[in-house]
């Protein structure tokens, strides 16, 4: 955000990242959490770490330890939750209100529903709530869903234990990361445009279908 607003000439905006933990990112991505918060406050990033935040006013954030900070916009950033609508439901869930699933991706309560993506968890594999998994879910989904009605036997799913992230720094730059190993460059946003807009641009080209008579 800051870097396109500076691109289409405004530049007299102040950015303030507020974050309940002691990193960034995860404490196992050390270096890359590192990168980060000197590439933020290189750029004028204010950075609150260990920062809870309690209560929004109009014109201010209030965190847990009792800091006030002046604010005009806030932007409001939130790892996955769960819609109340699946406990109710009665379906398997975790403790965080997930549908809870098995290795065939069927719901433990109830085994003629299946359930992908960022609204379920594996209870024998948790992951986080990435699209990197909830993307190759989609294959072991169709198989499944195939030989259920076919009666056949179901097929286990075993999901990736690490995952590329490719972090948009700004300025045309970003940082790669991969379990604790990470890597900044040019060349690096360039590949994670090329992904991104590659895999958005298949939803306007989706293909056309006619009905024969």
């Amino acid at each position: 955000m800051q870097f396109h607003l500076a691109k289409i000439g405004v530049k007299s905006v102040t950015f303030q990242l507020f974050h309940r933990s002691s990193h960034l990112l995860t404490p196992e991505q050390t270096w890359v959490s590192d990168r980060l918060k000197k590439r933020l406050q290189a750029q004028g990033v204010q950075i609150y770490l260990q920062e809870t935040v309690t209560e929004i006013l109009p014109d201010r954030v209030i965190c847990e330890s009792g800091l006030r900070v002046s604010t005009d916009i806030i932007i409001w950033v939130t790892q996955a939750s769960a819609p109340p609508w699946i406990k109710a439901s009665g379906l398997s869930v975790d403790s965080r209100g997930f549908i809870l699933v098995n290795d065939t991706l069927q719901t433990l309560s109830h085994p003629q529903i299946f359930a992908t993506g960022d609204i379920a968890t594996m209870k024998n594999h948790p992951r986080p709530k990435a699209g990197v998994f909830a993307v190759r879910q989609g294959p072991p989904l169709v198989e499944n869903l195939r030989r259920i009605c076919q009666n056949m036997p179901l097929k286990s799913y075993i999901p990736q234990k690490s995952y590329l992230s490719l972090i948009g720094t700004g300025g045309e730059n970003a940082i790669a990361t991969w379990g604790a190993w990470g890597w900044e460059s040019p060349l690096l946003w360039k590949w994670k445009e090329h992904i991104d807009r590659g895999f958005m641009e298949q939803f306007d080209n989706l293909p056309y279908h006619t009905k024969s008579a």
